[in-house]
């Protein structure tokens, strides 16, 4: 796809205000609402906004003039670049670290993968945590917050960015080393899962959804509302191979104590009987049940159920089909499998 401008873009930037949009902008963007997160949505030229004016807000929904945005990206780039020229000089004025809050938080809205910008904003965290520890947790909160509404908003780019879930995962890490609360399941349910709905099989987000995890534990007493929370949204994403992918490691972390049985048994059951009611034949659940079935940690019964169903959705399906493709595929690897482990 070109990235040429075409003319009218071209006047538009030259007659606008840059400065202007840089300061409605980012004004916005570096004052968090007291739920945290925004909810953000970048306006073309199908929602034309009065002269001057770059954002509409209405309490934590957030729409942004794309062209505003361009032009306030110009200007924010600059500042980062003044920054780094000026660094390398020990005589020239430093620029202060909220403005370069307000211009990195500008560049990450116009391109989240602008890695530079990225690394400032680690730079400035990690010197406000050094000159004052005490306040650890409010400035980490404050990051993660600005951090959570690229993530979870409806932007194109954003919710699959290596950069910002990487620059997410730095920010848990000093959470955990201060020995600050994580809110594991909170964090899957309200980050990880939305970022999953906006842009599907999200293999970033569930990513970062096993690195949280790794820091609950599978003896915490929250690992079982996890797993509930997981298998839910699998349930309403049935097509999301990821979200079955993270179900399942959730489950296979499990030890062979009889009580995780039962809780694998009750989930693979509850999954079956989803799947039975809904006749769902689509490969994303179909891999997830035979992967468990072959694990050897669910019951006899439930296996039984297993293969039953499969056959009898496969000879519902029209000879040849994908879905049938599908359902044999699935009994026969269980087949292959199971016979491997001696089950």
């Amino acid at each position: 796809m070109s990235r040429a401008l075409d003319e009218s873009t071209i006047a538009a930037l030259k007659a606008g205000n840059p400065q202007a949009a840089y300061n409605s902008i980012s004004s916005v963007l570096v004052s968090p609402p007291p739920s945290g997160r925004l909810e953000i949505e970048i306006l073309g030229k199908g929602i034309p906004l009065p002269e001057g004016t770059y954002v509409l807000q209405d309490g934590i929904s957030v729409g942004v003039s794309k062209l505003g945005l361009v032009q306030a990206f110009l200007i924010a780039r600059k500042i980062l670049q003044d920054h780094i020229i000026d660094g390398s000089s020990s005589s020239s004025p430093q620029t202060d670290d909220g403005t370069l809050f307000a211009a990195t938080a500008v560049i990450l809205l116009m391109d989240p993968e602008f890695l530079t910008a990225a690394n400032t904003r680690k730079r400035l965290v990690q010197k406000q945590l050094l000159d004052d520890n005490q306040m650890a947790w409010t400035v980490l909160t404050k990051e993660k917050a600005f951090l959570d509404s690229l993530l979870t908003s409806r932007l194109h780019r954003h919710t699959k960015s290596p950069t910002l879930w990487n620059h997410r995962r730095w920010l848990v890490g000093h959470y955990s080393s201060r020995g600050l609360m994580v809110d594991v399941v909170g964090d899957i349910k309200n980050i990880v899962s939305v970022a999953g709905e906006r842009h599907p099989r999200n293999y970033y987000a569930w990513c970062h959804a096993r690195y949280l995890a790794g820091i609950l534990g599978k003896e915490d007493s929250d690992y079982e509302n996890l797993l509930m929370v997981v298998k839910h949204w699998c349930c309403q994403h049935h097509n999301d191979v990821s979200g079955w992918s993270f179900l399942y490691y959730l489950l296979d972390n499990l030890d062979r104590s009889r009580q995780n049985t039962r809780i694998i048994s009750s989930t693979f059951s509850e999954v079956l009987n989803y799947v039975a009611s809904c006749r769902l034949t689509n490969e994303s659940v179909w891999v997830f049940l035979r992967t468990l079935a072959a694990s050897g940690r669910v019951s006899k019964k439930e296996l039984e159920r297993f293969t039953t169903l499969g056959a009898q959705f496969s000879e519902s399906c029209v000879e040849g089909s994908t879905n049938q493709r599908v359902l044999r595929s699935a009994l026969d690897w269980y087949e292959t499998y199971r016979c491997r482990r001696g089950l």
